[in-house]
């Protein structure tokens, strides 16, 4: 509460007060009025969705808010409502993967737990809303503080970085975590700042910065943002050196490595099972993306439309037409504040360019992973926080020297300025916004509710993902295809024999259809697929024809082999190869059926290798009659385990000790960062300078007997000054 509250002061300039209000009242008036004022955008970009209940920014069918971010956070509602619990394991799609490692899950992030509150159009109206705002704020605040730019200039850049149409592009193609990362730029740099200034005092703050931006759900612009943050620390380091000496640069260093590390920690819980995940992930493999923008492509994209051929979100790089001339002006008229801002803007453009850029190609040498991510453009984000500073100083240039002569002109220029930037970039969001009806995206067909009565417990198979992935999670149909940017290796290899088709290095759609494509029902079989649907007619005499609805193919698959079968051991003794399997008689009852459980009862007179129809993982374990077994491989992705001949109870259970670890850091990095804000009490109320003391025994024992803590008490900073 105590950083809320400075910063919300910090808005707020200090001025004389009132007769008819206290000055503090008169502050706080002012900034909620600002407040108003960002809300005011943020709602008019999602426009008509804050008025219409069943409207929604990206609500079409092929966005990835409906592929993925709906059906993960139906998920995360669903069983924490009625399971009362996390969900840990997605089984919806893509085979099966571990919702605490997925990014765009972004389960550990604390404002997706908004979607406890709200229906789900509601919680991703608010969470985009509330990004869109704090997006604002940092800016704003960033102006005001480290730029030391008046009310209305601060406001135009506010509104410049939070309605930048290559947000809203973004967000209209259904990249909610872009968006959450994005929105956490400002408030980094503005962290970085203070914790220089005053490292004992907002250190903390920046590490919550950190973590946040880590735990928001895109690595790769985390990356970027950590990039920015390292960048800025240096520059400003330098300036401190330069002005004030070794010493307080050295105690800044290291209050900013020190919170880095702690928000490092703090995001563990996700960081840990990400690694394993991208270890396990078709993302393990070589990605070498070809984007290259030329330098007059990127230079018309900067007044006008994205570049031929890109993407809409991907290529977009105009701040608005407004906001660059301000931009342009600031840059005229306060070079001396101007030109490192604009310097950054024009190093991020060159990375922005990709591989038509010599820099970009200098950098990927020296920046580990640095040419690993796809869509090498959204660097830009960063180039279009410096130009929304930019245009910040360029409402300053303009409304400073009409302030002088009149302080109403001044006024009537700073708002003249703000809504003509507001109105330009809202105009602009409507094109690029993509709303949809939410009922329309979430009403299953006539295909999808057949499929589920067909299946049962088994899995469904699109030949053209041809059941939207929020339908099965909302039916609670398991389907064997799926998109993901990080679906298991494992799987994905398995699925190209199984669905009769060749994929080669990083993919992340299951499957790939084509005239040529005929899907193999035996190893869709032993992955309990039941039914198969396609628009085209399937030519395999053990996919029985059920009907046609809609100009799609129903089929059962004749060769299912169940949730679980038991196979013969090899002759080695070990789990059969594929070629080479022969199943033995057993019976086998399905108990439990959940996300994160399996649990079955065998009755066999010989023996052998239960195999569960499932990927196996990292974090799955097999409990056989209340005994921890070890857990082998069949065909390369599911678990078989050992067991003799008679009855027994196997339990399959998803308990991810990568999790676990990872809340064991966060909870140390939390305990780290309590103990920092006691410390930070303790030394602004003079007590702690006060303990180091008496501790060595008093003022002179320190100076006499202990050299280094006299030193030390020599540069502490009073308790009751300024850091």
């Amino acid at each position: 509460m105590c950083y809320l509250r400075l910063s919300l002061r910090h808005l707020l300039p200090v001025s004389g007060g009132a007769k008819e209000c206290g000055p503090r009242l008169r502050r706080w008036l002012i900034g909620i009025g600002q407040v108003a004022l960002l809300l005011l955008v943020a709602l008019a970009m999602q426009w008509p969705a804050p008025v219409n209940g069943d409207e929604l920014v990206a609500a079409w069918p092929g966005s990835d808010l409906v592929v993925s971010h709906w059906p993960m956070a139906l998920e995360l509602q669903r069983t924490v409502a009625q399971a009362h619990r996390l969900p840990l394991w997605n089984p919806y799609f893509g085979g099966g993967l571990p919702l605490g490692a997925d990014p765009l899950a972004a389960l550990f992030y604390p404002p997706t737990q908004l979607v406890h509150f709200f229906s789900l159009r509601n919680y991703f109206f608010v969470l985009m809303t509330l990004h869109f705002l704090w997006a604002g704020l940092g800016t704003l605040l960033l102006a005001r503080r480290a730029l030391g730019l008046p009310r209305w200039p601060a406001l135009v850049a506010a509104v410049s970085y939070m309605a930048t149409p290559r947000l809203i592009s973004h967000l209209g193609a259904g990249h909610v975590t872009i968006m959450q990362t994005v929105c956490w730029y400002p408030w980094l740099a503005l962290a970085a700042w203070a914790t220089v200034r005053q490292p004992l005092r907002w250190g903390p703050a920046l590490a919550v910065c950190v973590a946040m931006t880590l735990l928001a759900g895109h690595p790769q612009m985390a990356y970027y943002g950590l990039l920015m943050l390292g960048t800025v620390s240096l520059w400003l380091l330098v300036q401190q050196v330069w002005q004030s000496g070794w010493r307080p640069a050295l105690l800044s260093a290291g209050c900013l490595l020190l919170a880095c590390g702690l928000g490092v920690a703090l995001a563990a819980i996700h960081l840990w099972p990400l690694w394993e995940l991208m270890r396990y992930s078709t993302r393990a493999y070589a990605l070498h993306t070809k984007d290259q923008i030329s330098l007059t492509q990127f230079l018309h994209a900067l007044v006008d439309e994205p570049p031929l051929g890109w993407l809409t979100w991907e290529g977009m790089i105009a701040p608005g037409l407004s906001v660059l001339c301000l931009a342009v002006f600031g840059i005229a008229s306060r070079v001396r504040k101007a030109w490192l801002l604009a310097l950054g803007v024009i190093l991020v453009a060159s990375l922005a360019m990709g591989q038509a850029s010599k820099v970009y190609h200098v950098v990927q040498h020296l920046l580990p992973d640095f040419d690993r991510f796809r869509g090498l453009a959204r660097i830009w984000f960063l180039g279009l926080l410096g130009i929304a500073l930019l245009a910040g100083l360029g409402a300053a240039g303009l409304t400073q020297p009409l302030q002088r002569f009149s302080r109403l002109a001044g006024l009537a220029t700073g708002m003249a300025l703000l809504a003509l930037v507001a109105t330009n970039l809202v105009l602009l969001d409507q094109d690029y916004s993509q709303v949809g009806s939410v009922s329309l995206i979430t009403t299953p067909s006539r295909v999808a509710l057949v499929a589920q009565q067909l299946a049962g417990t088994g899995r469904v198979y699109g030949v053209q993902e041809n059941i939207p992935q929020l339908i099965a999670a909302q039916l609670e149909l398991r389907l064997a295809d799926g998109a993901d940017p990080l679906l298991i290796g494992a799987y994905v290899q398995y699925m190209d024999r199984a669905g009769g088709y060749y994929g080669t290095g990083y993919q992340q759609r299951i499957p790939y259809d084509g005239p040529n494509v005929h899907p193999d029902p035996r190893l869709l079989g032993l992955l309990h697929v039941t039914v198969l649907v396609s628009k085209r007619p399937l030519h395999d005499s053990h996919l029985l024809l059920i009907g046609e609805i809609d100009g799609t193919f129903l089929y059962r698959n004749s060769l299912d082999a169940g949730p679980a079968y038991l196979l013969r051991p090899g002759s080695d003794g070990q789990p059969p190869s594929l070629a080479h399997y022969q199943r033995l008689p057993a019976t086998i009852q399905l108990l439990r059926l959940q996300d994160d459980e399996q649990s079955f009862r065998v009755t066999s007179a010989t023996g052998g290798y239960l195999v569960v129809a499932t990927t196996a993982y990292p974090g799955w374990i097999a409990v056989l009659d209340g005994q921890r077994v070890p857990v082998q491989s069949f065909g390369g992705l599911m678990p078989a385990i050992r067991i003799g001949p008679g009855t027994h109870t196997l339990s399959y259970l998803y308990r991810p000790a990568s999790v676990l670890r990872g809340a064991a850091l966060s909870g140390l990095g939390l305990l780290a960062l309590l103990l920092w804000l006691a410390g930070w009490q303790l030394y602004r109320r003079g007590r702690l300078p006060h303990l180091l003391l008496r501790r060595s025994g008093g003022p002179g024992a320190a100076a006499a007997g202990s050299p280094a803590r006299a030193e030390l008490a020599e540069q502490l900073p009073s308790p009751v000054g300024r850091e």
